[in-house]
């Protein structure tokens, strides 16, 4: 089998109990089609396959994907030889499909905002990152870990938390811990609707300076009085605002 590649942050979930608590919390049915971003060798697809109805794995590593080849013999297994961020889900989905990946590392932000993009179109997505960039998602307000990619994935989803992965798990063994984490999509949101739109604008303003007081970071778009209002002390830093709180302010500048 081909070697892992360093310049695609690729490392391989080897450890069967672990693959076997990622199902268990995964919990799929007869009924689900699922969507795997980065399948590698395929140690979880395989697992997936006889408790689902079908799985679109999107693999852009071609050594890898003529592996991935050997499963078509399921029946119900597609292949996708290419890019998950220029990968359209809708031309494979009729209904709502599950989304499960062991992230590259080095793409994982991107991949969070093309998930976004498409969120109309998915149920839940289980994902593996670095432990770092996993605390960042789903970290509340008061938490230095929280910042403006806690917001938007907090109003698109509601985040959970499900178990922590530790490096020997994976070949290559990684530098940092892995978390498992599912996100549920909420209905009727979108990346791209009004009130999203705005939270992006105002998170990127008030943490491009996180040292700075939400009313001075504020003062050319809202004001101190304004926020009194809506019961946000001027004076609180960006991570000290709620998510609730900032859809307050994004719904107010509307």
């Amino acid at each position: 089998m081909p070697r892992a590649k360093k310049s695609l942050g690729q490392n391989f979930l080897v450890d069967t109990a672990v693959i076997r608590q990622l199902i268990n919390h995964v919990n799929p049915d007869s009924n689900d089609d699922f969507l795997e971003i980065g399948p590698g060798k395929g140690a979880i697809t395989k697992e997936l396959l006889s408790k689902s109805q079908s799985i679109h794995a999107v693999e852009m590593d071609n050594d890898l994907s003529k592996g991935l080849m050997t499963l078509d013999s399921f029946g119900n297994f597609h292949l996708h030889n290419e890019n998950i961020l220029s990968f359209d889900p809708s031309k494979i989905c009729e209904d709502k499909i599950r989304v499960i990946g062991n992230l590259p590392y080095n793409i994982s932000t991107p991949i969070m905002f093309w998930s976004f993009k498409y969120l109309e179109f998915f149920s839940d997505l289980h994902f593996m990152f670095q432990k770092e960039f996993g605390e960042r998602l789903i970290a509340k307000n008061d938490n230095k870990n929280f910042g403006r990619i806690s917001v938007i994935t907090q109003y698109l989803t509601r985040p959970k938390f499900c178990f922590s992965i530790e490096p020997e798990s994976f070949s290559p063994r990684p530098k940092v811990e892995s978390v498992f984490i599912r996100f549920e999509a909420i209905e009727n949101r979108s990346i791209n609707d009004a009130i999203s739109t705005k939270l992006q604008e105002i998170t990127h303003i008030a943490f491009m300076h996180k040292r700075k007081m939400i009313g001075k970071s504020f003062e050319k778009i809202i004001s101190s009085s304004e926020l009194t209002n809506l019961d946000i002390d001027s004076r609180s830093r960006p991570e000290n605002i709620s998510v609730e709180q900032y859809v307050k302010i994004a719904e107010t500048l509307l």
